[in-house]
């Protein structure tokens, strides 16, 4: 019973990072095609005492990250994430993390701990519920979207190293400093 038990939290914790879909085949689909415009969204639980609007980003790339503080994937991944920004951030790239966090706290300090500098926004819907998640089709996290100036999806991927990829071939059109 001993070994039984770590291992099935294990699994309830990557299992977590999934809403449906959960067979290898389904992992990664459904996400909303090249050029679908992106659905506007405007949250107010943030970091920085202001609400966000995606369409006031518009003439600019925006790179939005779906993710929680909880989600394994999501940790995984935070030092890549910090690194897309601190690579494409200076040459224009916005990025937006959306956090599916419930905790307040826990997602701040998670912000916070791991020097997460970008903009940061919380649905305060749970996920399973939330409208957003809904029209972003975000059943996995993390789940990436690459937002064009015009304010269409320009890339979706729950695959960082693919978003990376995907940055480093796109004429993002940004500066190059």
């Amino acid at each position: 019973m001993k070994r039984i038990l770590p291992i099935l939290m294990a699994s309830l914790l990557l299992a977590a990072c999934t809403i449906g879909g959960d067979e290898d085949s389904d992992y990664g689909t459904g996400l909303l095609e090249r050029g679908t415009p992106a659905p506007d969204f405007v949250i107010t639980e943030n970091t920085d005492g202001s609400d966000l609007r995606l369409s006031d980003l518009q003439g600019g790339y925006v790179l939005v990250e779906f993710w929680a503080s909880w989600c394994p994937d999501c940790q995984r991944e935070t030092d890549n994430i910090k690194a897309i920004h601190d690579t494409y951030g200076p040459r224009g790239l916005t990025l937006v993390g959306v956090s599916f966090d419930e905790d307040a706290e826990q997602w701040q300090d998670y912000i916070t701990e791991n020097g997460m500098d970008w903009l940061h926004r919380r649905e305060t819907v749970a996920w399973k519920e939330s409208p957003l998640s809904a029209a972003y089709n975000i059943r996995w996290i993390p789940t990436l979207y690459l937002i064009d100036p015009a304010g269409d999806v320009r890339f979706a991927t729950v695959d960082v190293g693919e978003m990376v990829d995907s940055l480093e071939v796109i004429d993002l059109g940004i500066r190059n400093n």
